[in-house]
């Protein structure tokens, strides 16, 4: 992630600060997917009523989609609009970090 665009996200995640259940999804790989999470945590996101996050497999590991379920890519986007109506119905887990 660039400067600007890091700085862009961080500014986002902010706002969310703002709201008890929100939900997150992260387009990329297991770097990705690590550093939202990082950034979530920083920010005590993580503490509040309802922090969702979901992943989009786009990343060159993806192992956390491929162990959540999901699959480890997702390389055809005529498939987006199934694939996020699934990520709205889908499970929560925890993860232990």
């Amino acid at each position: 992630v660039s400067g600007s665009n890091r700085l862009r996200f961080l500014c986002s995640l902010r706002l969310f600060q703002k709201f008890d259940n929100f939900r997150i999804l992260v387009c990329g790989g297991d770097g990705s997917v690590g550093w939202v999470l990082s950034e979530i945590d920083k920010l005590s996101l993580h503490k509040q009523a309802s922090c969702q996050l979901g992943v989009l497999p786009l990343g060159t590991g993806n192992d956390l989609a491929r162990v959540l379920g999901w699959g480890g890519s997702c390389d055809d986007d005529t498939q987006l609009p199934q694939i996020l109506e699934k990520l709205e119905r889908a499970s929560t887990k925890m993860l232990d970090r």
